[in-house]
């Protein structure tokens, strides 16, 4: 019976229903809003427009949904997506307004990994660590994790966030240069 109503209200999804679709937003708007709240340090407008732009990739992606497909592993997907698709505009508006009358090369603003690797020899607390971390943004955070504690490399970590290696490069040499002045001062 449950089944039933499950498969049905899909299809209802995939038909485009409205009242199926303002159900569905019903239902999960707060799940989505929760875990923004509680996984990165966004501002209530970009959550608003996260959220936004999520709902609106759900309602043209339902009528192309396969009803054997799991559906939330689809909702998620597109959530997912649609946070990447957040920072990828981020980034692109933050590097657009980035002063080119500077004379530094891309290698030149790259901190010695070897330098980090001295860090990492003192030993310090973890929260001492966590402290340093704190004040990173989360997308450097991520990067720090996937590369000193996931042992990933540049191009394993620029296909899991969906970014360059010379982004990936350049935002771990200025997550190191913060950790180092946290940590030696």
């Amino acid at each position: 019976m449950v089944i039933d109503f499950i498969l049905a209200f899909k299809q209802l999804l995939v038909q485009q229903d409205e009242e199926a679709f303002n159900k569905f937003y019903m239902e999960t708007v707060d799940i989505f809003f929760r875990y923004l709240r509680s996984n990165y340090f966004i501002d209530e407008d970009d959550m608003q427009d996260i959220i936004a732009d999520f709902y609106i990739k759900c309602w043209n992606g339902f009528p192309t949904f396969d009803l054997d497909q799991n559906f939330s592993g689809r909702v998620w997907s597109v959530f997912k997506n649609t946070l990447k698709d957040f920072w990828k505009k981020k980034w692109e508006t933050a590097f657009s307004e980035i002063d080119l009358d500077d004379e530094i090369t891309f290698e030149d603003s790259l901190e010695d990994e070897e330098d980090f690797t001295q860090i990492l020899d003192n030993e310090y607390t973890y929260e001492q660590i966590q402290q340093a971390m704190y004040n990173l943004d989360e997308i450097s955070k991520e990067i720090i994790s996937l590369k000193y504690i996931e042992d990933k490399s540049y191009g394993e970590i620029s296909g899991i966030l969906w970014i360059s290696q010379d982004l990936v490069r350049q935002r771990c040499s200025r997550a190191l240069k913060a950790l180092k002045v946290k940590l030696w001062w």
